[in-house]
């Protein structure tokens, strides 16, 4: 039985997701896991519409089973994100191989970056640059390039590379026996703003779901269409900052000066210009403006209020992995739940209720995180909904 997995948001599923599950199979894959970012995303953004309703959509499209990436790694650095997720997998205990979508198919390239990224001197480059002003990405690339040559800078411009590499250092650190395999993306680059053919970007097909733009449908499997009609048509989606604004402001004028410094991603002077900007501006989106520059990203900065509004703090960010959580699956996945539960190294949860008294203190820390995650979330949708739904929400299964 060979078992795969990759690492996902979902942002909503489409055809270059339902590509990567297909290229799996078609290369012996028995079945295929997908550990996916729950209620917020890496990129400090709020999911278009919920973890429930989008691992319910990539059901249908061929995955076998979606488990949860908590809020901690999704809403951290790229490295962060890799290895909490990296390790989730690892700990299922039973998964083979790693598939994942990158602007280069060419593994050994990508290693040999990795490998390039991780030598001591360039990480003490990229130090010596982050404290000049860089960005961390743009740091990285120029201390690859100066060190490592130009072949690997190459490869750390374009973000779904960097997200590769980021796995590859993850599966090398926790010496894990699970196999890396590259897939080329097709058809479109991580934000393109045109379409090319069936493919569109992620941030396209969630802009047209915003502005009511039917034609979004052409980019998702007919399932995933179905889905995200029925959710838009009850109120569940998008999701989004403007329905809820004075409340996200009030959470980020609440914190002090000396509260920011306790908020992931602030350092180095960041949380001064955020609590300043905060007292300034009157929207969100003039806060990031009025912070952003070279050195913080707008994904840094967006990652940073999203912590601060949810009450994540830094000390919570270095749990690690307490638990497994599944969200939903197919008649395969409950065979290949029969499997994790047999080898993981902790707790599998399908019923919240039940199964939270499985969780030490930590977990269960963490687990109620996610909670209050979901509940706060469900302040962005068009309507309102409803507290507790990590409780009450069956896990959906595809028979």
């Amino acid at each position: 039985m060979k078992i795969s997995a990759a690492v996902s948001e979902y942002n909503p599923y489409h055809n270059g997701h339902k590509y990567l599950t297909d290229y799996a199979r078609n290369n012996g894959s028995d079945y295929f896991i997908a550990i996916m970012s729950g209620n917020v995303v890496q990129r400090g953004e709020l999911a278009v519409t919920d973890k429930f309703t989008r691992a319910r959509a990539a059901v249908p499209g061929g995955v076998d089973l979606v488990i949860e990436l908590p809020c901690i790694y999704s809403l951290a650095s790229a490295e962060r994100f890799a290895y909490g997720a990296v390790k989730t997998l690892d700990l299922c205990g039973c998964i083979d191989s790693l598939y994942f979508g990158a602007e280069c198919g060419d593994i050994d390239l990508l290693s040999s970056a990795a490998k390039a990224v991780s030598d001591t001197t360039v990480f003490k480059r990229i130090k010596e640059l982050s404290g000049q002003g860089c960005s961390h990405p743009r740091a990285a690339s120029i201390a690859v390039k100066e060190l490592a040559g130009d072949k690997y800078a190459a490869v750390l411009n374009e973000p779904n590379n960097t997200l590769a590499i980021e796995y590859i250092k993850a599966l090398r650190s926790l010496s894990s026996s699970i196999k890396p395999i590259a897939v080329m993306r097709q058809g479109v680059g991580h934000n393109d703003i045109i379409p090319n053919g069936e493919y569109a970007s992620a941030s396209l097909i969630r802009d047209k779901i915003i502005s009511n733009d039917n034609s979004y449908n052409n980019y998702l499997p007919d399932t995933v269409s179905e889905i995200i009609a029925n959710s838009i048509e009850k109120g569940e989606c998008p999701a989004r900052i403007h329905n809820n604004e004075r409340g996200f402001l009030q959470a980020l004028r609440r914190l002090s000066e000396e509260e920011w410094k306790n908020v992931p991603h602030t350092r180095e002077g960041l949380e001064n210009r955020i609590y300043k900007a905060v007292r300034e501006c009157n929207l969100v989106s003039e806060i990031i403006d009025r912070v952003k520059c070279k050195r913080y990203t707008y994904a840094r900065i967006s990652r940073a209020l999203m912590c601060a509004y949810f009450g994540i703090t830094k000390e919570i960010m270095h749990t690690e992995p307490q638990y497994i959580r599944v969200l939903a699956m197919n008649k395969r996945g409950t065979d290949l739940l029969g499997e994790i539960s047999k080898n993981a190294d902790v707790p599998v949860i399908t019923s919240p209720a039940r199964d939270i008294n499985k969780l030490n203190a930590e977990g269960r820390r963490l687990f109620e995180l996610e909670c209050r995650v979901s509940d706060m979330y469900s302040l962005f949708t068009p309507s309102v909904q409803k507290c507790g739904l990590d409780y009450t929400q069956r896990i959906f299964t595809d028979k």
